[in-house]
Order: structure tokens, then C-alpha cells, then sequence
């Protein structure tokens, strides 16, 4: 899961706050960068809005780092290499189950999965945390 994903998640579990009141809590003073951070998909190269998003939400730096490394390109990569050669992709979901399954199709905000047993599954993109390559 991008680091955006990740922000835009952990913001809705501390019950939304509106972005201008984050930027208030940490002290930034550019709103639209924290904005910035939710919405693109690209890695964060601010280390200093990182680690205070990190102390805000209250988890480890470590794991926005590691989210950072994650981006939505990469999945994409990942799951159209899968369709091309017709081989099954391994998804990991939030809450830790991984679900395994030929890609039927995918878009910017979900994946069809072809399961073993012949049903179709559909993942949300933003509920998937990480992937086997």
C-alpha cells in the first residue's frame, strides 16, 4: 500500500480530521503539502513531514518508510506482468489474510481476482498492503 493510501487511511481512523487541522497539530505550515501527500502517488521525499505524520498518527517512522517504498506503480506493475503471463498474483489484505488468484482485470481503484476455485473476487486496491513478486 502507498504511503498515501496509508495516510488517507489512518486519518479516517482518527476520525477525520480536516487536513488543516493535521497541519495545525504538527506545526506545518503548508497545508497543501500534507494534501500533496494523500493524494499523489509518489514516494515522499519530505523525511521531516514523514516522521511528524508518523509521531501525529502515533505509529513508527519505520512503517511510513516502508509504506513509502510501496507505491500504486509498483502493484500495477505487478499485476499487469501477472495478466500478460497469465500467472496468479498474491495479494496481502489490511487485516492480514492473503488472497491468491489469477488477475482478471484491474483499474485505479480495484483488481478482479480469477480464484482457484473459479469465483471471481474483488479487492480494493487500497485494502491491499502488500504483494509477493
Amino acid at each position: 500500500m502507498s504511503l498515501a493510501d496509508h495516510l488517507r487511511y489512518l486519518r479516517a481512523l482518527k476520525g477525520g480530521p480536516h487536513i488543516a487541522e493535521v497541519a495545525e497539530a504538527i506545526g506545518w505550515e503548508k497545508v497543501s503539502d500534507i494534501t500533496l501527500a494523500e493524494k499523489r502517488y509518489r514516494p515522499l521525499e519530505d523525511e521531516e513531514l514523514m516522521a511528524k505524520l508518523a509521531d501525529y498518527y502515533g505509529r513508527p517512522l519505520e512503517e511510513f518508510v516502508w509504506h513509502n517504498g510501496r507505491s500504486r506503480k509498483q502493484l500495477t506493475s505487478y499485476i499487469y506482468q501477472a495478466k500478460e503471463n497469465d500467472a496468479p498474483v498474491s495479494l496481502t489484505l489490511r487485516h492480514g489474510e492473503t488472497l491468491t488468484g489469477r488477475p482478471l482485470w484491474w483499474d485505479l481503484a480495484a483488481v478482479g481476482l480469477e480464484m482457484e476455485d473459479g469465483r471471481t473476487v474483488i479487492v480494493l486496491r487500497h485494502a491491499v498492503v502488500d504483494w509477493k513478486e
